[in-house]
């Protein structure tokens, strides 16, 4: 298979991190960028040797890229997207795939009628810390696992500003760019606990709240899960924590599942206490990793080269837009949604 040819639109801070990731994949070849800033542009120019153009519409006229990276502001996921299906091309959109679930269904349902795929970047299914407890409950480790809880919390004054302009720009505090971190973490969080619930869900309770770092959008989410077999689950997500919340704390018949919170670069080991033998055992995994894992592009043209499903499938994204918007119901209304 001749290499894939792949161009990214909007080459930010997340957008050069997709160059990065795409470039050191075998099969692979980075063969474009856009950005409407100039420093931007000459900069992913010069590193990559590749045509970087001004405009996000020279360059889907242009480019011979058969894929395409929507690596824009959230709020304009949906609008490039459309016009990236409507020139014919594949494309991978960046979390969240778009602002509700009607607008992320118009993108599938777009490529579809056009011939063409549409996939989502949720990169954090590689991480190291989630293959792991995928293994683990899949054998039964913890016996009959009852509750999963899967936060994020850390506190960093940077958050607002990661982005190529930094706090001159900080959109992920801006409502209008579609900041927030039911928007940012959300997607990560629920695609994860979706995977590893064989089930579907029955109801949603949640909250959005506005404590510290803005009044626009959330700076702090939780949502509390109920599936159809029983199961429950928490998700949350703080910018807000001093002192971290366990990143994983998973409840079974036969044992308990523990990682080490904050940022993820400290996600580093897995603890799990259950009975042995009669005897209380406690075991421990190392599970350092790279903050950011390379294992969706690779799993990407693994996918196009053996002609088989993508990595991230339609509806599995559109099942976790669907809670996303469950939880800003919930959040609005007070009570609890069911689905």
């Amino acid at each position: 298979m001749k290499n894939v040819k792949i161009a990214v639109l909007g080459v930010g801070r997340m957008g050069q991190i997709h160059c990065e990731k795409i470039n050191a994949v075998e099969g692979l070849k980075l063969a474009a960028g856009s950005s409407r800033a100039e420093s931007l542009t000459e900069a992913v120019k010069a590193k990559y040797c590749i045509p970087v153009y001004n405009s996000h519409e020279k360059m889907l006229r242009e480019s011979d890229a058969e894929w395409i990276v929507i690596a824009t502001t959230t709020d304009q996921h949906k609008e490039w997207a459309l016009k990236a299906i409507t020139e014919g091309r594949n494309i991978i959109v960046e979390k969240p795939a778009a602002l509700c679930l009607k607008d992320a269904d118009m993108i599938f349902n777009a490529a579809k009628k056009n011939g063409v795929l549409a996939t989502v970047y949720q990169n954090r299914r590689w991480d190291l810390d989630f293959t792991a407890i995928g293994r683990i409950l899949r054998d039964k480790i913890l016996g009959d696992v009852y509750r999963i809880e899967s936060r994020y919390t850390h506190y960093s004054e940077g958050w607002g500003g990661w982005g190529a302009q930094g706090m001159a720009n900080p959109w992920r505090l801006k409502r209008k760019f579609g900041g927030g971190l039911l928007n940012d973490w959300g997607p990560h969080l629920i695609d994860q606990i979706l995977l590893l619930v064989d089930a579907e869900v029955s109801e949603v309770f949640g909250r959005l709240e506005s404590r510290i770092w803005a009044e626009e959008v959330d700076d702090h989410f939780w949502a509390e899960i109920v599936f159809k077999n029983g199961q429950t689950a928490r998700v949350e997500a703080s910018n807000n924590y001093r002192i971290p919340l366990p990143r994983w704390s998973i409840a079974g018949t036969g044992g308990t599942l523990q990682v080490t919170g904050g940022d993820p670069d400290e996600w580093n080991e897995i603890l799990i206490k259950r009975k042995v033998a009669g005897l209380q055992s406690a075991t421990r995994i190392d599970i350092t990793h790279n903050e950011l894992s390379s294992g969706f592009y690779a799993s990407f043209v693994n996918a196009l080269r053996k002609g088989i499903s993508l990595p991230v499938l339609p509806e599995e994204v559109l099942a976790a837009i669907r809670v996303s918007d469950a939880v800003r119901e919930s959040s609005k209304s007070g009570k609890a949604v069911f689905l």
